[in-house]
């Protein structure tokens, strides 16, 4: 199976991809052997612990592949889409003291801001996009199927292209985290850090993988589901 395919059959795997920095949202089409080969990792360990909760099946998991289209869409935007637009200001203006006061010291610090401010600066007109746009034709698309309407005209001539475009922006958003991950030694709090270091820190470990769970339900539910649902339209 692919690691993409294993959180769709177990969402309770998603905290040991975290752990490891296995992407499972952008890069998922990769087996999990594979995934592990290019990070050196020790495949064996961690398919221990794959193997271990998908036998345990915890009772608190979600199953949003199970979910209707449009109850899908409204949940990323009041889930993900909000959390987006509360925290990027916040941690923008963390990242900005923390590099002010204390540059000096953690140098890789201003890599960091340029990297986080340049990744984020498109988010909105990403979302809006999306929210005026894709969402509401993936809506009507479904609501036509359930009233057996004809197709609803699409407002960006199809779904094809826009997904592909969202799919390129995912993947771009996934690699620039990578570093910043990277940057920061898998998120390591360095001995002596201010509480402006460690929230910064734990604020965009958290931010990291609230992304990594939105880029899922949309690159490997959403958008694949709302894909086969309009060309299933005669």
């Amino acid at each position: 199976m692919t690691i993409k395919d294993l959180v769709l059959e177990e969402s309770g795997l998603v905290p040991v991809f975290e752990k490891y920095g296995i992407d499972y949202c952008c890069s998922g089409n990769e087996t999990l052997e594979v995934a592990c080969r290019k990070k050196g990792l020790d495949s064996g360990s961690i398919h221990q612990e794959v193997e271990s909760i998908r036998e345990a099946r915890p009772y608190h998991q979600i199953h949003p592949s199970l979910w209707d289209l449009e109850f899908l869409v409204d949940y990323i935007v009041k889930n993900h889409h909000s959390y987006l637009r509360e925290s990027i200001p916040m941690l923008t203006s963390q990242l900005d003291k923390l590099n002010r006061e204390h540059g000096h010291r953690y140098p890789h610090i201003k890599q960091v801001a340029l990297l986080f401010t340049r990744t984020v600066q498109g988010f909105e007109l990403h979302m809006r996009k999306e929210e005026m746009l894709l969402f509401p034709y993936i809506k009507s698309l479904e609501s036509a199927r359930e009233v057996s309407r004809p197709k609803p005209i699409a407002p960006l001539l199809g779904l094809e292209v826009p997904i592909e475009h969202m799919r390129e922006h995912h993947a771009e958003t996934s690699q620039a985290f990578a570093k910043i991950r990277a940057l920061l030694s898998d998120y390591t709090v360095p001995p002596g850090a201010s509480a402006t270091h460690r929230a910064v820190i734990h604020g965009l470990q958290d931010f990291e993988i609230d992304i990594h769970q939105h880029l899922h339900l949309e690159n490997n539910i959403l958008f694949v589901r709302a894909w086969e649902l309009e060309r299933s339209f005669t």
